[in-house]
């Protein structure tokens, strides 16, 4: 056996990390002295100490080693791996898009980094009643279009027929992407089907100023910004959280910069006094 210090040495592991690492259950000493507190570790735990080191290097979070050093399925594994690959081709491609934007202002010698503040057109009109399928989560706001696709698959799969955009009714007072509290909504032609998933909601008739935004959802906060100013500088109140209908997006397969967002806050007229 080995104690922790040689263990250490061999596997390039501090110390430190190995405690942790026993505390959170991945590798954990083949023997501790009940006298002095030594930890001992055997050969063949190298082999589970460099696979701990390699999947961090990989990205995965401890509880998610956890589970793999636990599972003896190969299948779950290729799709722990194949899951890691999908979240960091996204990291790479968000970092080459954030560089490609910092080497254009390079060459433009640009010396702001502040977006200029686009024009929004308003309009004040009238929602129409409407039955959609509604779907509300707590979600990672990243999931919102996997969670949209799923509910056109199972609405598919239940022969019930949707028309129009979905649209997403954010809750949250403040912005908690890892998990929002967000409520999805399609409209549907008229069904008696249930689902423990989803539930048929009508929507009333309701006065709604409404604007559109193009491109980038990055930005898409001068649009709820425009429609805020409109509505307190023209006499009315929000009734409601603000909605958004997405008229044209990633399901397209076009250029970001062609996405299509329309933003509609309900609203009453305020009452003079």
């Amino acid at each position: 056996m080995y104690t922790i210090s040689r263990f250490s040495q061999l596997c390039k592991l501090s110390p430190r990390i190995l405690r942790h690492y026993d505390k959170e259950e991945l590798l954990k000493p083949i023997h501790v002295e009940k006298t002095n507190g030594y930890r001992y570790y055997e050969k063949s735990q190298l082999e589970t100490a460099f696979l701990i080191k390699k999947l961090r290097e990989y990205g995965f979070s401890l509880p998610e080693i956890r589970t793999i050093l636990q599972t003896s399925d190969k299948e779950l594994f290729i799709e722990f791996i194949r899951s890691k690959i999908n979240e960091l081709s996204y990291e790479v491609n968000r970092h080459i898009k954030i560089i490609t934007e910092m080497q254009e202002m390079v060459e433009k010698k640009a010396d702001s980094l502040r977006e200029e503040r686009r024009l929004y057109d308003i309009f004040l009109g009238i929602r129409n009643e409407m039955e959609v399928i509604s779907l509300r989560l707590q979600m990672n706001i990243v999931d919102m279009d996997k969670h949209i696709d799923s509910l056109y698959e199972k609405a598919e799969e239940n022969n019930i027929q949707l028309f129009g955009a979905p649209t997403a009714i954010f809750y949250d007072e403040e912005y908690t992407p890892n998990h929002s509290d967000i409520e999805l909504m399609i409209p549907h032609a008229h069904s008696e089907y249930l689902s423990r998933e989803w539930y048929i909601k009508k929507l009333p008739t309701q006065l709604v100023a409404i604007t559109l935004h193009f491109g980038s959802y990055d930005h898409i906060g001068y649009g709820h910004m425009a429609l805020e100013e409109w509505i307190e500088g023209n006499g009315y109140f929000p009734d409601g959280p603000p909605h958004e209908t997405y008229l044209k997006g990633p399901e397209c397969d076009c250029p970001i910069e062609d996405y299509v967002t329309q933003i509609c806050i309900p609203v009453i007229k305020k009452i003079r006094q």
